[in-house]
């Protein structure tokens, strides 16, 4: 990824990667790290009723928040859009390619990875689908409904669309780039869902079962910050594991619910009611403000012009 000399600032939040997990956030203002490295790590043992499960799942409740950065664009073209954008891709369109759900909760137990001037979220462009790819090296047995069942709860959620393009050898990375175009051609590059484990990604050591988070286009001007990329790397054997136990299908799909909440722009709250907290406490749905965040992450800005 490109880095000019000059960032503007943008307020930002502490999360990324991680099911109930405190994390690391690079963010504008000379890429600020907000939290960069920030390590929460906690086992839980999940049991109850309610959205508890029970059967003795042992799921680890920390991750990390990766990414998250936007630079500040030192070209632009007559239009004031960076020409460093790739171009507007087919599946594009002038419009919302769906909607949220209409506000359902008064809940404010929801925080945003970043905002711009006026409070509004960085969020992904509505008018785009976000495109996945998916490095299954380490994936458990039945990783891809697992993986497509917790996307399904999000896009629902948010009302934004969401798109397999296959499969990937591409390797999980901290320096991963926004645009890789002889891997991916001339456009942003697709989200990367790595099914990995701690060898080799040294972050999910100990009880952290994956890390994610979003990056953002460069811009021009702050209102033009938005997502375009970003990362999901996900436990393999350890959620290998918890699939193996009584309940254990809907842990695994909380913490997969939780990375992917990271990746479209919501960071840790400190209510343990919502999946958003960043320990397990043994929810499997999202919370009230879990969905009112999505809801309004999914109202962002199209940029199709």
């Amino acid at each position: 990824m490109r880095e000019p000399a000059k960032r503007l600032p943008v307020r930002a939040s502490t999360s990324r990667k991680r099911r109930r997990w405190p994390g690391r956030i690079l963010t504008v203002v000379v890429l600020v790290a907000v939290a960069s490295g920030l390590l929460y790590t906690r086992s839980v043992l999940w049991g109850g009723s309610g959205n508890a499960v029970g059967g003795g799942v042992h799921i680890p409740g920390t991750d990390l928040v990766i990414g998250a950065r936007s630079v500040h664009s030192s070209g632009d073209d007559a239009g004031g859009i960076p020409s460093s954008w790739p171009p507007v891709p087919a599946d594009a369109s002038a419009h919302p390619l769906g909607r949220p759900p209409a506000k359902a909760s008064s809940s404010h137990e929801f925080a945003f990875i970043a905002t711009v001037d006026g409070g509004r979220p960085v969020a992904w462009d509505p008018c785009r689908p976000i495109h996945l790819v998916v490095n299954a090296a380490d994936a458990p047995p039945h990783g891809n409904e697992l993986l497509r069942s917790a996307v399904a709860q999000v896009s629902a959620a948010t009302g934004l669309r969401f798109v397999f393009d296959g499969p990937t050898t591409e390797a999980p990375s901290a320096d991963r780039a926004t645009e890789d175009k002889v891997r991916y051609g001339d456009r942003w590059s697709p989200v990367l869902v790595a099914w990995t484990d701690p060898g080799t990604v040294p972050q999910l050591k100990g009880a952290v079962a994956g890390l994610a988070g979003p990056d953002g286009a460069p811009y021009i001007d702050a209102d033009q910050q938005h997502w375009v990329s970003g990362s999901v790397d996900l436990d393999g054997p350890q959620l290998a594991g918890a699939l193996r136990r009584p309940g254990g299908w809907q842990v695994a799909r909380a913490v997969v619910m939780h990375e992917l909440g990271h990746l479209v722009g919501l960071r840790h709250v400190p209510e343990r009611s919502e999946l958003m907290y960043a320990d397990t406490t043994g929810r499997t749905t999202f919370g009230p403000g879990d969905r009112e965040g999505l809801r309004q992450l999914g109202l962002g800005p199209c940029f199709t012009e």
